[in-house]
């Protein structure tokens, strides 16, 4: 009984909060256009005051309403949904607060938007980090090549990685992680090792990148050296008996020979994990060349290789 009581209250809690915002801010803005009603000048003191208590008070209301109202009430939507509508209304929000802040100063819509001046400013910012951002948030809740919750990689020339020098197979210095959180300026990352990752939304417009959650399966190649004494026929045969069913059937290729050993290159086609990967064909590699290494010890050959 207490919990029906208590729902209403916390949802109209939230609105109660926006509306005496609004209350205490229009009477601030009422008290400011009184107190400077006969004072020459009005207007260059006034505005930038006026401003300021706009700036404030919309900020508050629009941190309000994003954590409070959004994060609650989008609970029953999909990803997809969420995302979209959470972009729109923040872009909204803080759209409808910079107009306000403008009309404070003085500046009306239509000077805003079609003066020579906010032109030439948004094209000359255009390039720069902060509307980069934004637009590149638009661009990937518009044309979605990942949402929320799916597992993605990318590729980027801002964040190099230093590569391996073993195995030297060519590998994609790729980010790997599930998206959490895509706002007007950055995406959130939880990458494979765990770590949050925050990316600028016009990185990521840029990038390569690898949308895992709606590829089917993919080629992972594990290379590593054998025993010259291990025969490769053998070795071939029994590891891919060893190896078991895929979704496609392993390939196993010599790769490279020395005087001591040789080296392997297994490719397999799976939908797991990597790291899972790699794991599950080194195990069965080093069972296979652990029985035949016992078995030309006990025949009495270990040269042979034939």
């Amino acid at each position: 009984m207490a919990d029906r009581q208590s729902s209403p209250r916390r949802f109209l809690g939230p609105w109660v909060i926006v509306a005496a915002l609004f209350i205490v801010g229009s009477l601030l803005l009422i008290l400011l256009d009184t107190a400077y009603k006969n004072i020459p000048f009005r207007d260059s003191i006034a505005g930038p005051l006026r401003a300021v208590i706009i700036l404030i008070v919309g900020s508050v209301i629009a941190k309000v309403v994003e954590s409070r109202i959004l994060t609650k009430s989008m609970t029953s939507l999909s990803p997809r949904q969420r995302t979209i509508s959470g972009f729109a209304v923040r872009l909204l929000l803080y759209l409808g607060l910079t107009l306000a802040v403008f009309a404070g100063l003085g500046i009306g819509l239509s000077s805003f938007l079609f003066g020579g001046a906010f032109l030439t400013v948004v094209i000359g910012l255009a390039g720069q980090s902060m509307l980069s951002n934004l637009f590149g948030g638009v661009w990937l809740v518009l044309f979605q090549p990942f949402q929320v919750s799916d597992s993605i990689s990318f590729i980027t020339w801002q964040y190099p990685i230093l590569m391996p020098s073993y195995p030297h197979e060519a590998l994609k210095p790729a980010y790997s992680g599930r998206v959490t959180d895509i706002n007007l300026m950055y995406t959130t990352i939880v990458t494979d090792d765990g770590d949050p990752l925050v990316l600028p939304n016009g990185v990521l417009a840029q990038s390569a990148i690898i949308n895992r959650s709606r590829s089917g399966a993919r080629k992972v190649t594990v290379r590593f050296d054998a025993p010259i004494q291990v025969s490769p026929n053998d070795l071939k045969t029994k590891l891919l008996e060893d190896l078991g069913s895929w979704d496609r059937p392993p390939s196993l290729e010599l790769s490279d020979i020395g005087i001591a050993n040789y080296s392997v290159r297994v490719s397999v086609w799976s939908r797991e994990n990597d790291e899972r990967i790699r794991d599950r064909i080194l195990q069965s590699a080093w069972r296979v060349m652990t029985k035949l290494s016992q078995s030309n010890t006990e025949s009495g050959n270990p040269q042979e290789t034939s």
